[in-house]
């Protein structure tokens, strides 16, 4: 497996661990969340390996070449109008949680605009920028955050405030049936690889994913999982965070750093995460803008020689992301998440993965015609 496309998935765990995924399952926690985790992460790796495995199919062809080339303008267009919308969504819970993250521990007192704004023009710079070019920078800022990640991480397992008590109180409830809530949210936890119909333009010689590849990511995604759901039980207590909205926030605030320059190992935490979230919704709003592109263009619109077609999608971004954030309430975007979550995310991926099956079929066809020709 390319190293690019395991970025791909390691960055969308990493994001949503401090977004709302802890707390749908911290909230599930005595309704079968525990053995949610345990079916999601063999279906979320099965699925994720069904995508690329069909996207090997067609090299360095994003799903609008492949749905242009196999399918009707009138399935191909739809289709494709949705999957944009689904991928803007998912960067705009993104921005509203850390913008509200911001809000409430950094600076409380400045604008909602200037924060979202700041937000915006950083993400717009970056997804302006061509598919290889966002590949390499998500190179750059992990190799920056994933090792104050896993000091983090290794710091709450061995911290002392860390209750292993609570850890098993939850970790008994496994006999409890699975809670589809946590099942369809912990799905879109790992299913990074959906990223491909867009950045499949770069990956010209995909191969299908190695069984040592697929372990290994197995293992990754089954640490973060279990990391993110079981850590800040064990810190704040298997009954007391029904009113904690970001869980990962208290479990961090929970750490010390004895003898550095910060004590508070929150600070590290939300800096280290705020590069992360930023690398997210610059990859996600990448392919929202590349699959609305592609369906949207407006020829005599230009100035000069250049088209403005992708500037103006650009400002609706801008206005949509700005309104909405300022009208949503935090238990707004939490119903909205969940009913994308529980709706909207299994459609996603029965039609992705329909629709490849189907130009897969195409593809082989064709290629019997010409041969028989």
């Amino acid at each position: 497996m390319s190293r690019f496309l395991f970025y791909l998935i390691l960055i969308n765990m990493l994001a949503n661990m401090v977004a709302l995924t802890p707390r749908i399952l911290i909230l599930g926690r005595d309704s079968g969340t525990v053995l949610s985790l345990i079916l999601a992460l063999p279906v979320g790796m099965a699925i994720t390996y069904i995508i690329i495995s069909l996207f090997t199919h067609f090299p360095g062809q994003g799903l609008p070449e492949i749905l242009r080339e196999h399918t009707p303008k009138w399935i191909a267009t739809p289709i494709l109008l949705f999957f944009s919308l689904c991928w803007y969504f998912a960067g705009l819970t993104i921005l509203i949680i850390y913008t509200f993250i911001i809000i409430r521990l950094i600076t409380p007192d400045m604008s909602i605009y200037t924060i979202v704004l700041t937000f915006i023009i950083v993400i717009t710079y970056g997804i302006v920028m061509t598919t290889r070019n966002i590949l390499y920078l998500s190179e750059v800022i992990l190799i920056m955050t994933v090792p104050f990640i896993a000091f983090i991480l290794i710091k709450g397992y061995f911290s002392p405030e860390l209750n292993w008590d609570y850890v098993r109180i939850a970790a008994m409830h496994i006999n409890q049936f699975p809670s589809y809530r946590s099942f369809s949210t912990l799905l879109y936890f790992v299913m990074g690889a959906a990223n491909l119909v867009i950045f499949n333009r770069y990956f010209t010689n995909l191969k299908k994913p190695t069984r040592k590849s697929m372990v290994l990511l197995t293992l990754i995604s089954t640490f973060i999982v279990l990391t993110t759901y079981f850590l800040p039980i064990g810190f704040g207590g298997f009954e007391a965070l029904d009113n904690v909205l970001y869980p990962w926030i208290l479990t961090s605030d929970s750490m010390r750093m004895k003898y550095g320059i910060i004590e508070r190992v929150v600070f590290v935490f939300i800096g280290t995460f705020l590069a992360l979230a930023v690398l997210s919704m610059t990859i996600i709003w990448h392919v929202s803008l590349q699959l609305l592109s592609s369906v949207i263009h407006f020829k005599h619109l230009k100035w000069r020689k250049y088209n403005l077609t992708t500037p103006l999608l650009i400002v609706c971004f801008w206005a949509i992301a700005l309104y909405i954030t300022k009208k949503i309430t935090i238990h707004g975007l939490y119903k909205s998440v969940r009913v994308f979550d529980d709706f909207f995310l299994p459609i996603i991926v029965f039609v992705l993965i329909g629709c490849l099956l189907l130009a897969k079929k195409g593809a082989a066809s064709k290629c019997r015609k010409l041969k028989k020709g």
